[in-house]
């Protein structure tokens, strides 16, 4: 006792700081807080503690552990921890719990006291809370936001008021009675939420945020209960004896210490205290024979159920994968619940099963049960690709290799087969720019900055000179349209699968995505790579009362139609009164609301369309009714909803409602020839018939369907709008072309077929691309693209049979409308970028970002825990790039001393005052950052949100969100972005110096070039004195380079810097040209910028080419240019030709 009192001080010291502090935070990182900073601060600082001495063993003991057992309550780690701080926490508790693990505990817990349930949406709702208040009667606030109502913050923080022997509390504007017996739980879903700060001082936050361990440890239960029923309830009933005689024992103890206590006299005299003393020894004895046998049994059952852990393993790996998925996209949210339902099933339908195969599929059955071993790898497998596939419905297709891949490496990382080095490279695919690319006929520069990179790693080293010493067999491998499907040449080849991806991320990243598929396939299964069709009967099968079906809406998919049909089969149907539907909107809510609450009670489904556009009402009312769906609900109620999938949703769906649903895709077909059946099947023979120019009306129906097509299928080549977009070729913006702009063309077509003895092409094409078609886009180089695809596909030649594209001629007219279709499927060539009139580099182009957004997603998917084996922590690899970047970064410009060397402040001058300031508003910016940061990582200073959007940009080579909003629009990592903004000093620090027109002007490194062009027009405008709203640019592209310039224009300026997309510049004839293969990019020699009247405008045989800053293009344009050409202005518009002022090296 002497020595307890003695360390008590330390002890209650670390208990408390635990129940104070680590709430939040994980498993490992409240261990390394205890035992790697307090205790050894503890005995540096010579506070008196017991030797080990752990925050659970002050705090809690095993009674209380096992009442928590019977109460619900987990047995991880984590669970008892955080059962441990809320019982001991003065706070009130926000449990942080999307797996609703600690909220079913604080149920069975609390439900004999009259626990209370609410939510912060419902109704008067504070009224309840008062009421709670007066009667001291427990309340927990469920699915708590992260915007908590301000009323109930004297609740929160227990601000009393004492009015003589009364305790009140004021909650709102009135003042309520306190009952000392009124307990307060709040919880939320959210896995990350961002409370104000307040919170974190009013209560206790507590992470109830499953570990994987802990998971595998309850999915483990459910694996043995299925399998071995007999094992899970010995497990059980020991689990529940141990728990009741741990607490006997407790009883005893507290009862005889009791009666020490208040013993008189001699207690030896005391006969009932002796009898009871040898009662309680008696019984301790018992007990502890009971426990022995008990733990020899327990041992025995934990070695038999041990055999079934690897399904467990793969059950809670997959359901972390899935956990994960919201970082793709904010619609995938999942709840433990409806996973584990998933995971039943899978073990339901394994084959090889001691219940008979009642569910198995008959043609997977095999009659009798499996050896252990084969029944364990065969309930992993069917686990695994039956929660696959219930997720993979709900997935956009952009997202399912990507869930695949991460379901191949998360299991490699789990055997400690994943090397984390050459993961990084695949996931980030670094660059060692400077090294001079000796084979640069067939080899980029970006390539070969790759395959620098690349050979710093462990057996890629001699990667460089094999590529030279072998060329002639790299070179056959390189220009391969499919290498995936060949060895790759040498020794190279004998690699594992996976170190050979890196070789792809390196020389070959445009087949990146194709050989991850094939890793995929080769590692787990084809069925990983294979996408389901939509089909709305199966999916069904996993709903039931209280589990509604989500589907998302795309363009053309028709939910509605879907739901009807299957409603008819199965007997529910509008007429009978056991269907309704209702189109979300104004007003309608209440129609809505009415039939749910009727379906809901009497029996039927329930259709409601469109919920995105009454985000208000199903945020609210309608989460409320789906949380409380499980109660009172008929057998026959199903409720179906529908929105449009991101990004078109402008606030989130509510997460609740995402988790309890079963989410379906139903996306447009992809590629051209499928949308053109799509289209073309719109009409019929009728339709067709019904013109009187039938032959006309036919060729301009199919015409327009190849439109419609193209327009919707061009947009994968990249919409500058979209977020993340890093390519505008497709379109400058993305518009929703859909199946009724069609139709309406098809009848104005037929209206003006009718009334005009000739085909009316110019009205046609106005009516299509200004007003129909037209409606929609809003950007101005859109609509030349549209006009262009009219101008091309809409004339006399279109009736004689032409060509849409090489070697895909017309349809004849004179055939039917079912021939067509059959034409279309016999006679149409593979789908190359020809058929949208762009180059097949745009093919390239088109797949290099893809493998760039694929890899970006995975790197979203992966675990933020600081390092791993080989790799530094997210801190740490900020900490190196700060340093870095600060010892780059130079001098801000000397204003005072720019200005007092002025002479003559031309408008030259002027911009170059105005591009140095804000450049010294960017170096000021970054400087104050990285110096805050820096302060942060040491301790000095309380990190912030902003410090670590920072932090987290630096460690991931990004620029960071508060450097880009001073600067200019780029594109590139960080590390290429610093040095072009060295580059960009370097042109200013030489302007300013002597302050003259330079004499070429890298137009790309000024934060405003328009200001420069401007300026050209200002200085010719007052030297001609011509009213500068009269006067614009013309561009002239000289054969000349920089280092030919040998002083600046008369007539205007030289301006460099300049980058052709979608063709080349062909010096020897001075005018665009096709691009050659495999060549992105064309960059321009320099180009002389001249002012002259609009009058003298006009260029004859000049293609009016745009200029933006980067490849996104959108809202991006500086100017046009003017290039000369021997081809049409539609070929080249089709072919999305501009130029870029700022190209990241590809």
């Amino acid at each position: 006792m002497g020595v307890q009192e003695g360390t008590l001080i330390g002890d209650v010291l670390v208990a408390a700081s635990f129940v104070s502090y680590v709430g939040p935070f994980s498993v490992p990182f409240r261990n390394g807080l205890v035992k790697d900073k307090w205790t050894p601060d503890m005995i540096e600082r010579g506070i008196p503690m017991t030797e080990g001495v752990t925050p659970l063993d002050v705090i809690c003991s095993d009674a209380l552990k096992a009442q928590w057992t019977n109460e619900g309550l987990p047995t991880d780690p984590l669970s008892v921890e955080n059962g441990s701080i809320m019982t001991n926490s003065a706070r009130w508790s926000v449990m942080i719990d999307p797996q609703l693990q600690g909220i079913k505990w604080i149920i069975n817990r609390e439900e004999p006291h009259g626990l209370v349930i609410l939510q912060q949406s419902q109704s008067k709702y504070i009224d309840k809370v008062m009421n709670c208040i007066e009667n001291g009667v427990p309340l927990l606030i469920e699915n708590l936001p992260e915007d908590i109502d301000a009323v109930l913050d004297p609740v929160i923080s227990r601000s009393l008021i004492r009015k003589g022997r009364n305790l009140l509390m004021k909650v709102g504007d009135q003042e309520v009675e306190y009952d000392s017996r009124f307990k307060l739980y709040l919880q939320t879903k959210l896995a990350n939420p961002h409370y104000k700060p307040e919170i974190n001082a009013q209560a206790t936050l507590v992470n109830f945020c499953v570990t994987e361990k802990g998971l595998e440890d309850q999915l483990l239960a459910l694996v043995v209960e299925k399998e071995r029923p007999d094992l899970q309830e010995q497990s059980a009933t020991l689990v529940r004896q141990l728990s009741e005689y741990t607490i006997t024992l407790k009883e005893l103890e507290d009862n005889l210490l009791f009666r020490l206590a208040n013993s008189q006299g001699d207690i030896l005299e005391d006969i009932e205290l002796i009898e009871n003393l040898e009662e309680t020894k008696r019984t301790a004895t018992d007990i502890a024979e009971k426990v022995e046998l008990a733990q020899t049994t327990a041992k025995t059952i934990a070695e038999a159920r041990e055999a079934y852990r690897p399904v467990a393993t793969r059950g809670s790996l997959v359901y972390f994968l899935i956990d994960n998925l919201n970082q793709l996209d904010r619609v995938y949210h999942y709840s433990m619940a409806n996973f584990v339902y998933i995971l039943k099933k899978g073990m339901d339908v394994t084959p090889g099963g001691n219940d008979g195969e009642e569910q198995v599929p008959e043609s997977q059955r095999l009659g009798e049960p499996l050896p252990l071993d084969q029944r364990v790898k065969a309930l992993i497998n069917t686990t695994s690709i039956t929660c696959f596939r219930y997720v993979a419905q709900g997935l956009f297709e952009r997202h399912k290799l990507i869930m695949g891949t991460q379901l191949v490496m998360s299991i490699l990382r789990q055997r400690g087969e994943l090397q984390q080095q050459k993961f990084d490279f695949l996931l980030r695919g670094p660059k060692v720019l400077g090294e001079e690319n000796p084979l640069p006929e067939w080899i980029s520069d970006s390539v070969w900055a790759s395959v620098q990179a690349l050979k710093e790693l462990e057996d890629y080293s001699t990667l460089p000179d094999d590529l030279v010493g072998s060329a002639k067999r790299w070179k056959e491998w390189m220009e391969l349209e499919r290498p995936e499907d060949e060895p790759v040449p040498g020794d190279w080849k004998r690699m594992p699968e996976f170190e050979r991806l890196l070789l792809f991320r390196a020389l070959r990243p445009d087949r990146l995505t194709a050989a991850m598929a094939t890793f995929v396939k080769n590692s787990i299964g084809v069925e990983y790579i294979t996408s389901q069709p939509f089909n709305l009967e199966r999916s069904f099968q996993d709903s039931s009362p209280f589990v509604p079906i989500f589907v998302f809406l795309s363009p053309g998919v028709d939910v509605a139609g879907a739901v009807e049909a299957m409603g008819a089969k199965m007997g529910f149907t509008a007429e009978n009164g056991r269907y309704a539907s209702v189109s979300l909107g104004q007003g309608q809510e209440p129609i809505a609301m009415s039939n749910l609450n009727n379906m809901h009670k009497n029996g039927g489904w329930v259709l409601l369309q469109n919920i995105h556009l009454t985000i208000d009402w199903t945020s609210g009312p309608l989460e409320k009714k789906v949380d409380k769906l499980s109660e009172g609900a008929h057998p026959e109620f199903r409720l179906f909803l529908s929105a449009e999938p991101p990004p078109g949703l402008e606030r989130p769906l509510p997460i609740s409602l995402l988790q309890a649903s079963i989410k379906l895709t139903n996306e447009p077909p992809e590629g051209l020839k499928p949308n053109l059946i799509r289209a073309y099947s719109q009409f019929n023979e009728e339709i067709m018939e019904g013109c009187a120019k039938q032959a006309e009306f036919r060729s301009i129906i199919f015409a327009l369907c190849y439109f419609h097509s193209a327009l919707l299928e061009r947009k994968k080549f990249g919409v500058g709008n979209l977020p993340g977009a890093t390519s505008g070729i497709g379109w400058n913006m993305n518009y929703p072309f859909n199946t009724g702009d069609l139709l309406c063309c098809a009848q104005c077509a037929n209206n003006y077929l009718e009334n005009n003895s000739k085909v009316p092409w110019d009205d046609l094409r106005y009516i299509f691309g200004e007003i129909m078609y037209g409606g929609h886009i809003v950007e101005d180089w859109d609509r030349r693209l549209a006009n262009a695809y009219l101008y091309f596909y809409f004339n006399e030649s279109l009736l004689e049979g032409m060509e849409m594209f090489p070697k895909f001629p017309a349809p004849p007219n004179t055939v039917n409308h079912k021939t067509v279709l059959e034409v279309i499927e016999e006679t149409m060539p593979p789908e190359t970028p020809l058929a949208f009139g762009l180059h097949p580099n745009a093919e390239i182009g088109f797949k290099l970002r893809e493998a760039d957004s694929f890899c970006a997603s995975l790197v979203l998917l992966q675990p933020r825990e600081g390092g791993d084996e080989g790799g530094m922590s997210i801190e740490e690899k900020a900490k190196m790039v700060l340093d870095d970047v600060v010892d780059k970064l130079p001098d801000q410009f000397d204003m005072e001393d720019i200005r007092s060397r002025i002479d003559d402040l031309t408008p030259y001058v002027m911009v170059a005052i105005q591009e140095s300031e804000r450049m010294n508003l960017l170096l000021s910016e970054m400087k104050r950052s990285l110096a805050e940061l820096d302060l942060g990582l040491k301790g000095d200073l309380t990190m912030t949100a902003p410090m670590e959007s920072l932090m987290h940009a630096l460690a991931v080579d990004g620029v960071p969100s508060g450097w880009t909003r001073l600067a200019y629009h780029s594109l590139r990592p960080l590390g290429s972005w610093l040095a072009n903004l060295l580059q960009r000093v370097g042109q200013l620090s030489e302007w300013t110096a002597d302050l003259g027109v330079p004499k070429v002007v890298w137009l790309s490194g000024l934060f405003n070039p328009q200001s420069f062009l401007t300026a050209v027009m200002q200085t010719t405008a007052r030297r001609n004195e011509w009213p500068l709203d009269k006067t614009v640019v013309l561009t002239e592209v000289t054969k000349k380079q920089v280092d030919q310039i040998d002083a600046p224009s008369r007539d205007g300026a030289f301006i460099h810097g300049l980058t052709l997309e979608g063709a080349r510049w062909d010096d020897k004839i001075g005018a665009l040209d096709d691009s050659k293969p495999k060549e992105l990019f064309c960059p321009m020699p320099v180009i002389l910028v001249k002012a002259v009247t609009v009058d003298k405008a006009e260029m004859k045989d000049a293609y009016q080419c745009p200029v933006y800053t980067t490849e996104a293009r959108f809202r991006q344009e500086v100017f046009t240019a003017q290039l000369k050409s021997k081809h049409s202005w539609i070929k080249w518009t089709l072919a999305g030709v501009c130029m870029f002022l700022d190209v990241v090296a590809t």
